[in-house]
C-alpha cells in the first residue's frame, strides 16, 4: 500500500485495472491535501498510481510520472481545468501540469523538474498553450 491522507484513501489513489497496488509517493499525496485545502471542497480522483499494464492501456507515457507513483489526474466540482490549473501553480510541490480543458481535467505531478503541456480535444497531449476563458475552457467533451 502507498501513501495515504484523510482525504485520499488508498482505494481513490490505487490502480483500477483491478490490480488494487497503490504506489503513490507521500510526496504526490501531500501535494493533492494541499490542492484540497487551496479549493475548500473535494478533489476528485481520476487517476493515481499505474501499474504498467493499465498505463499500457491508457495509452500513457512510457515514462509517465503515473507509473513512479508522483502523478494525479484530478477534478473539482464546479471548476474548469484554467481554474485547477491556478490553484496547482500557487502549491510549491507540484511541478507537472497538463491541462485538460475538453475534458475537464488537470494532470498534477511531483516530478523534480518543472513540466507543462495541454490535450487536445481527443486527449492527445499538445504544446501548452495560455489558458483562455468561456467555452474553450469549460467542462464540456467534445468529439
Amino acid at each position: 500500500m502507498g501513501a495515504i491522507s484523510e482525504h485520499f484513501p488508498d482505494t481513490e489513489l490505487q490502480c483500477h485495472c483491478g490490480c488494487g497496488v497503490n504506489d503513490c509517493t507521500q510526496a504526490l499525496v501531500d501535494a493533492l491535501e494541499a490542492f484540497r485545502a487551496a479549493v475548500g471542497q473535494p478533489v476528485i480522483v481520476d487517476s493515481a498510481y499505474r501499474c504498467p499494464a493499465h498505463n499500457k492501456a491508457e495509452k500513457g507515457a512510457t515514462y509517465s510520472q503515473h507509473l513512479l507513483g508522483q502523478a494525479a489526474d484530478i477534478r473539482v466540482a464546479g471548476m474548469t481545468a484554467a481554474d485547477l490549473e491556478m490553484v496547482a501553480r500557487g502549491i510549491p510541490a507540484i511541478h507537472g501540469i497538463g491541462r485538460a480543458d475538453q475534458q475537464g481535467f488537470l494532470h498534477v505531478d511531483v516530478r523534480t523538474d518543472p513540466a507543462k503541456w495541454c490535450y487536445n480535444k481527443h486527449g492527445v497531449q499538445v504544446a501548452y498553450y495560455p489558458a483562455t476563458t468561456g467555452a474553450e475552457s469549460t467542462n464540456s467533451v467534445s468529439a
